[in-house]
């Protein structure tokens, strides 16, 4: 019979859109005891789930919740996916990565104060900042990203190698007024994080500054036929494909198609005529990492309200020759 699981040590790993959370947890991933077997708990705003597929590609043992913020399915889905983790995996870590739109107290407090108490150690929330966005008032006004960062117990400036003189001075104030005082501030490029910061003690004393500032307006879709989501919240839509198993794509293709596309973020996992590609780019960088074979073609792309055009047809001028038989 299997002992009761307690205390299995936890983590949110958080941070607005674009910032590195994905490429973060691949590094710890990489960083893991070899003896030691843990487990992701994924949300993403959109429909399609990206992270999941990343992840999984990479070997880790994931769950998703799609289509929302944690913060709004903190209830049944939100226990259910940490259940069914807990009960498959008796996982040694349970890393959590909440969508970059979502207010992670409400995450906190189930975790902390909900049916999970017993079973979970809730130890040091990390957020990654982008510091040049620190220059931008649509982010320093969003009450999401401000209580990402005020309720984080480590605070990492991720990018610094993009980073001026000016955003490195903003983000070291943004640190230095945390009240209380951070666990731990640093600076990376890749989302490259020492494993030793998962085990730096959560402070319970932080508070939310707008805890009550996240409220859903969700207008989704699926067109079951043609695998397209769409997805809306908090100023931002998604727009979500899901490719059929055999789609193969040209590579130099997608890429000027994506330099082109005026919007917030593009995360992507293709097959192409160069092979398994994870797409990322955030701010009209594009970057290319080679991945694992995944199930299908998918794609996810977030925009500001208004901004995004169905592009369906633009991907589907992208494709080529169906994949080859293994």
């Amino acid at each position: 019979m299997n002992e009761k699981l307690t205390n299995i040590p936890t983590n949110l790993v958080m941070g607005f859109l674009g910032v590195g959370k994905t490429t973060a947890i691949l590094d710890l991933l990489k960083q893991k005891p070899k003896n030691e077997n843990w487990a992701v708990l994924v949300n993403e705003f959109g429909k399609v789930g990206i992270d999941g597929a990343i992840f999984t590609a990479a070997g880790a043992t994931v769950k998703e919740i799609s289509g929302g913020c944690l913060c709004c399915a903190v209830a049944l889905p939100f226990q259910v996916s940490i259940n069914r983790l807990l009960k498959e995996v008796r996982p040694d870590r349970l890393i959590i990565e909440p969508t970059g739109l979502g207010h992670p107290k409400k995450v906190l407090d189930m975790l902390v104060n909900g049916s999970f108490k017993e079973v979970l150690e809730v130890r040091s929330s990390i957020c990654l900042v982008d510091p040049e966005k620190l220059k931008d008032p649509r982010y320093t006004s969003h009450e999401n990203f401000i209580d990402q960062i005020a309720l984080a117990d480590v605070l990492v400036a991720n990018k610094m190698d993009l980073a001026g003189t000016e955003a490195s001075s903003l983000f070291h104030h943004w640190a230095e007024k945390s009240n209380p005082l951070k666990g731990l501030v640093a600076q990376t490029t890749q989302g490259q994080l020492d494993i030793a910061w998962l085990d730096i003690s959560r402070n319970p004393q932080r508070q939310a500054l707008h805890p009550n500032a996240h409220k859903l307006i969700k207008m989704s879709s699926v067109d079951s036929v043609r695998q397209q989501f769409k997805n809306e919240a908090d100023g931002y839509q998604s727009f979500g494909y899901i490719f059929p198993e055999q789609s193969c794509f040209d590579y130099g293709q997608l890429n000027n198609l994506f330099s082109r596309l005026k919007v917030e973020r593009i995360k992507g996992i293709f097959y192409t005529n160069k092979g398994w590609f994870i797409i990322n780019s955030v701010d009209g960088i594009i970057d290319n990492v080679s991945s694992p074979a995944s199930s299908n073609s998918r794609i996810e792309i977030i925009a500001k309200k208004g901004e995004l055009q169905d592009i369906s047809r633009a991907l589907s001028q992208c494709k080529v020759d169906d994949k080859l038989s293994e």
